[in-house]
């Protein structure tokens, strides 16, 4: 695993599968008023399910212009919306996709491997593949014209939420403008939706389609990078891809964490919890629950069944789950063809806070 110093699945200060942690000062940050951590995946999933207890609205402090996006509203309204844009993204659009997601993996890659060839014979798999791939497989989707896609990159930083909120408007007046086969395109022609509506749905594709994808696909890789038996296993196909998909997800989640608010006082695993405290599932934790997952420390690329949180659960499910899955699909497809051997070239860089799980470098070799 990437090393952080305590494994990133273990809570410094977690006795109980549900309990206090508190939020001290540190350099960039305030003390904050404390949470309650959820380890165990029996309690996140009913945490996640169960949306009239455990809120998605902003808690007090947090950004107002969270309050815009669907990922922070609560069902009825984000059910409506979130069945606009699930119309949207139909099955068939995901599958008319692959061919589109598997010629752009190999172009990046070829590209890659050439430049890596004429020098040191390194490539960084993270930066020069799988980071665009994902990136500039999002901007198809969503019709970002491609004299705005170098703004891609910026969109992951830590103004990501105010820049795609600022960008989203004017992407839909040219969508209207100017239509097109997208997802955008889609929703901005939908008469039943408000331009406020379509301005909390936008920004939302895209945040959560650019960052969680780029750190789930070179999460995968680093994983596979660092289990080469498990890699030989996919080239030799005596592992199935889609079962290993979902094991890579589960050892490399995009998000370590999803916060919520008790909306009402309630009670977790004996744990009196009042209305407004935090509540924060770990994720990570809840992938390494034994009683959940055999020996879940190890990567096993046939664990079935394998419900692993990390593409979310109950009402917030991750809207772009089959797409999701299918770039991560075609892209390990087309690396285990390019690279007879996934071998590191150097040590990986973590790219992460608390809450995101992402490689900012992953040097292998050429072969």
């Amino acid at each position: 695993m990437i090393p952080t110093p305590p494994p990133r699945h273990r809570l410094p200060h977690a006795p109980a599968p549900v309990c206090w942690q508190d939020e001290p000062r540190t350099p960039d940050r305030p003390p904050g008023p404390g949470f309650w951590a959820v380890t165990r995946h029996a309690d996140a999933l009913r945490v996640l399910q169960d949306p009239a207890t455990y809120s998605s609205l902003p808690g007090p402090g947090e950004l107002p212009l969270l309050r815009r996006l669907l990922s922070h509203q609560d069902p009825p309204q984000h059910t409506r919306l979130r069945d606009h844009a699930a119309r949207a993204l139909t099955p068939e659009r995901v599958r008319r996709f692959t061919e589109t997601a598997r010629e752009r993996a190999r172009t990046l890659l070829t590209r890659a491997l050439d430049t890596a060839r004429a020098t040191d014979g390194v490539l960084d798999l993270a930066t020069t593949v799988s980071d665009p791939y994902t990136a500039l497989n999002l901007a198809d989707l969503l019709g970002i014209p491609h004299a705005d896609r170098r703004r891609l990159p910026g969109w992951t930083g830590p103004h990501a939420l105010e820049d795609t909120a600022g960008y989203a408007p004017h992407l839909i007046v040219h969508r209207r403008r100017y239509p097109d086969d997208d997802l955008t395109t889609l929703l901005a022609h939908n008469a039943r939706l408000t331009s406020d509506e379509l301005e909390m749905l936008v920004p939302l594709l895209l945040t959560t389609g650019l960052a969680p994808m780029r750190d789930a696909a070179a999460g995968g890789l680093a994983l596979l990078a660092q289990h080469p038996e498990a890699y030989r296993e996919l080239r030799d196909d005596t592992a199935e891809l889609d079962l290993a998909v979902e094991e890579l997800l589960r050892l490399h989640p995009p998000l370590l964490t999803l916060r919520r608010t008790a909306a009402t006082d309630t009670e977790l695993s004996g744990r009196r919890i009042r209305r407004g405290d935090k509540v924060v599932v770990s994720l990570a934790a809840a992938h390494h629950d034994d009683q959940v997952f055999t020996d879940p420390d190890r990567l096993h690329l046939a664990r079935t069944p394998n419900p692993h949180l990390a593409l979310g659960a109950g009402p917030h499910l991750c809207l772009g789950a089959d797409f999701a899955r299918l770039q991560l699909r075609v892209l390990y497809e087309e690396v285990l063809r390019a690279l007879p051997e996934l071998r590191l070239a150097g040590p990986m860089q973590a790219d992460g806070s608390g809450v995101t799980n992402g490689v900012a470098s992953l040097p292998v070799r050429a072969g």
